[in-house]
């Protein structure tokens, strides 16, 4: 339920006898309906005690449990990716899914016998201690192929992890150099022809390379495409160009006709910027004829000539008049002269063109022809291409003959030593060994609270919080005065104590509560909120009521109050509404402001508020005083707020002083929290 529900609901408000009648103070008892529980708990396990049941049980589970996690010896893998493909793949004559059975033979040559001797005396030569056998080492490797490819996982697991990298990559070494020897026993001296005529094509297609790239620099040869380099580009740009001057002289010769013919029959013509100027003469001239019609109307025209303040008018009416004539003929003239000169320039253009259209057709000429020079050059440089493209193509059918029973493979990714062990997960399994003890830790605190919780005998306590207040302006009866209130003694708390405090010499209006005020805020319309935000700033209403525009600067978020001057700052969502307020302010005259006054007491009894006749603006405006003093404001400062106030209205706040000494304005939150 929202605090503005909660003031509108009628029965958490008692109104003791002391409210009603006569000019005695206002008591309202205000009492939760939905009070909180309150427990007395009877003396149980002290926390300690439960901590140490806790850690007692905790340690019985954990220990042995860690003990056991971190006895167990690590074990490291080493893993590298071999791609292994059929050679009939390799030349388009294959299959494209994954060869099951050609990973399998693989992995079986992997394993075997002569490859793993191989294996052995390559980590031996490299400084690593392996296992001395065949049979020894074939345990610790492990060959498994990726599903669905033809991708093959080369692994070995111990408690080495740097021997076990030398071995997965020594085991690839070996493997290699057994597909690399049975290669070159075939094919070496073929492969090795092929590749010096291969060499030599190499040679032959650079030189002819850098040639052609010499002749293209030379004949400036941007691009393959004939019409895409420089000459011809430039050619065809200048014969648009050339279209668009056209173009251009035509209208331009057509606008100067259209004007001169505008000027024969006395149409008026202007230039952009004499319309602008008689533009703005025309709205000047509208203006003073309107304030000459209503001098007309109120004087004669003996009384208009014969006052030199009023004459000043009419003669101004004349004046600006005999300025718009010469404007619209300047402006003719300025229209014509400036036609005539885009005539001019689009002529001079159009025979610039010509000539530059001329050159360069001369140029793109000599340019063809280096062109067809180059392509004869790019021919010779393919054929060339060609015939190296064939011997590369047999050197490759060559080598695909000799290696028909031979994988083609590829490694993806060597070994590298690991650095974590890949079992036992010590972290997880410590976890979960922390887990299960502190859930026994925990399962054990439950069961003594459950034996504890039959000592706990419960009991309801009410809260009811008393707002006293004056009636509105009124004094008190001889001889009685209000109590001050404690601080934080608000609804449903109970008042501190502290010492006592003087009383007020005066009956204070109403304070109201923040949410009293929140609830008058939301049903408030924007014309009633401008008025009670000013109120809520500590303008009295006969200062708001004559305030005007002109006291409004919402660039600085400042208002002046009319009376003194003073210049009070606006809360940032005040000055919001003041920004889209139309008018401003929301009343024009004094009346109007009255009249929304009078509706703040309706807003009230619409939001449900106690005795909701008396909340009146002189109670807003307290309201946000007795804020301001709550805080520790200088009653001596007060003044720049709420404006020139007597010793006994200042002395009025002084009990609601805090403690020690006061703070200037400037150490203090001024913005009402509503307005915040």
């Amino acid at each position: 339920m929202s605090q503005a529900q909660q003031l509108r609901s009628p029965e958490p408000h008692t109104a003791l006898p002391g409210m009603s009648g006569g000019g005695g103070p206002h008591i309202e008892v205000v009492t939760g309906a939905d009070a909180p529980e309150e427990t007395t708990v009877s003396p149980g396990r002290s926390a300690l005690s439960m901590l140490l049941w806790f850690l007692a049980v905790f340690a019985v589970v954990a220990a042995p449990l860690t003990l056991w996690n971190f006895s167990r010896p690590p074990v490291y893998r080493a893993t590298a990716t071999v791609l292994t493909t059929v050679p009939a793949e390799r030349n388009g004559a294959g299959r494209s899914e994954a060869d099951l059975q050609h990973v399998a033979i693989q992995r079986q040559l992997l394993l075997g016998r002569q490859l793993l001797t191989d294996t052995i005396a390559q980590v031996e030569a490299a400084g690593a201690t392996p296992p001395p056998t065949p049979d020894d080492l074939r345990p610790l490797l492990t060959v498994d192929a990726v599903p669905g490819t033809n991708l093959v996982e080369l692994s070995a697991e111990g408690g080495a992890p740097l021997l076990l990298a030398d071995i997965v990559n020594a085991w690839l070494d070996a493997y290699e150099e057994l597909r690399q020897r049975e290669i070159q026993a075939r094919v070496g001296a073929q492969l090795t022809q092929l590749a010096d005529q291969g060499d030599s094509l190499e040679a032959k297609i650079a030189a002819k390379r850098a040639a052609l790239r010499r002749f293209r620099e030379q004949h400036d040869i941007v691009t393959l495409e004939r019409d895409s380099n420089r000459a011809l580009k430039r050619l065809n740009s200048l014969q648009d160009t050339l279209a668009d001057a056209e173009d251009a002289q035509i209208k331009a010769r057509a606008k100067l006709a259209a004007i001169e013919a505008a000027a024969a029959r006395g149409e008026p013509v202007l230039a952009k910027e004499q319309a602008a100027t008689l533009a703005r003469l025309e709205e000047q001239e509208s203006e003073l004829v309107v304030k000459v019609n209503q001098l007309q109307k109120r004087y004669t025209e003996m009384f208009i000539q014969n006052d030199p303040d009023k004459r000043a008018l009419p003669e101004a009416l004349q004046r600006l008049r005999a300025r718009m004539d010469t404007v619209r003929r300047q402006g003719a003239e300025a229209a014509l002269t400036a036609a005539q000169r885009e005539v001019e320039t689009a002529t001079d253009r159009l025979f610039r063109l010509q000539r530059e259209l001329a050159e360069q057709k001369r140029v793109a000429s000599g340019f063809s022809a280096d062109f067809e020079t180059y392509q004869d050059l790019e021919t010779d440089l393919a054929a060339l291409d060609e015939l190296q493209r064939q011997k590369e193509r047999e050197r490759v059918a060559v080598e695909t003959r000799a290696i028909d029973d031979y994988p083609q493979i590829e490694i993806i990714e060597p070994a590298h030593p690991p650095r974590d062990p890949v079992r036992p997960d010590y972290l997880r399994d410590l976890g979960v060994t922390t887990a299960l003890a502190g859930g026994a830790g925990l399962l054990t605190l439950f069961g003594l609270a459950l034996v504890d919780a039959a000592r706990r005998p419960r009991r309801r306590t009410p809260m009811t919080g008393v707002r006293i207040w004056g009636p509105g302006g009124a004094e008190q009866p001889q001889g009685r005065q209000l109590p001050r209130a404690a601080p934080g003694a608000e609804l449903g708390h109970a008042p501190q104590a502290r010492e006592p405090q003087p009383a007020l010499p005066d009956a204070a209006p109403r304070q109201l509560m923040g949410g009293e005020v929140e609830a008058l805020w939301e049903l408030a319309d924007d014309g009633e909120r401008q008025l009670m935000g000013l109120l809520l700033c500590g303008l009295d209403l006969t200062d708001i009521a004559a305030m005007t525009p002109a006291d409004f600067a919402l660039d600085s978020r400042e208002v002046t109050a009319p009376g003194d001057g003073r210049r009070i700052a606006l809360p940032a969502a005040l000055a919001d509404l003041f920004a889209d307020a139309d008018p401003l302010p929301a009343w024009q005259r004094p009346e109007e402001a009255e009249e929304l006054a009078r509706r703040i007491p309706l807003l009230a009894l619409d939001a449900g508020l106690a005795h909701a006749a008396e909340v009146t603006p002189e109670v807003l405006r307290h309201t946000y005083l007795a804020y301001l003093v709550r805080q520790g404001a200088r009653l001596t400062e007060l003044h720049r707020i709420a404006g020139r106030m007597d010793a006994a209205a200042v002395q009025r706040y002084a009990p609601l002083s805090p403690a020690g000494a006061a703070r200037p304005l400037a150490q203090l939150d001024l913005a009402y929290p509503v307005l915040a």
